[in-house]
């Protein structure tokens, strides 16, 4: 008879470092705490049952080299608009002693220079619709929207129809619509290691997000012991 010893939490996450370069002093500690909530939320969205996907520069590494870019200083995933509705639900709930969930109060209003920072209440952010936050270190996984409506056009008032396209910030914050197929139906995939849902077409979000050399080429490099420019 044979047994199988599972991992801890703790020592899965520093078996999947081994693979992750480092370049400056603090960054095993960063990636740590990354991949930690990463682990942490994907844990989270299964027992609630919330619908997500890795986006923006998470992305990027998982179609580069299946897993964190080792300079990341966030991580990122995507949620459909409406389903904000479920985080702030969450939020209420003392789901965790390592982590809090912080939503944007005006997470409806789609634009997002129409939204303002609550600072006292730790909202310092705008564009994203929630952030999923380590309580200590404050490292996070930013949370975005998706609309499956045009938010240029929303009138709330009326019943939205449903769009053959998905619309999402660039990286410029302006609206990008792409075809809903290139996220539905969302798919198992292994980020470094931990079991997160990826989008259907994840190369395809990555070339139209940041071009096609996104697909291979790193954005930054390991220069004398600093992340620097990748030109």
């Amino acid at each position: 008879q044979t047994t199988t010893t599972r991992l801890s939490d703790e020592e899965f996450i520093e078996k999947v470092l081994k693979s992750v370069p480092t370049c400056e002093s603090d960054d095993r500690d960063r990636q740590r705490y990354l991949l930690h909530g990463l682990q942490a939320w994907s844990q989270l969205a299964e027992k609630y049952n919330i619908q997500y996907w890795i986006s923006y520069g998470t992305l990027v590494g998982f179609t580069q080299r299946g897993g964190l870019l080792p300079h990341d200083l966030d991580t990122d995933i995507m949620i459909l608009f409406n389903d904000t509705r479920k985080l702030v639900e969450v939020s209420k709930l003392n789901f965790s002693s390592t982590y809090e969930i912080k939503v944007q109060p005006q997470w409806e209003i789609a634009e997002e220079t129409k939204r303002s920072y609550f600072r006292k209440d730790g909202i310092n952010f705008v564009a994203p619709n929630a952030r999923f936050i380590h309580l200590k270190t404050r490292y996070h996984v930013d949370i975005f929207p998706a609309y499956d409506f045009n938010p240029i056009h929303a009138n709330k008032s009326t019943e939205m129809k449903q769009s053959e396209n998905l619309t999402i910030y660039d990286i410029n914050y302006n609206w990008l619509s792409y075809p809903r197929s290139w996220t539905y139906p969302l798919k198992t995939c292994y980020f470094s290691e931990i079991k997160l849902l990826c989008p259907a077409e994840p190369k395809q979000l990555v070339a139209t997000i940041y071009g096609v050399s996104s697909l291979t080429k790193s954005d930054r490099k390991c220069a004398n012991g600093s992340w620097v420019r990748n030109p």
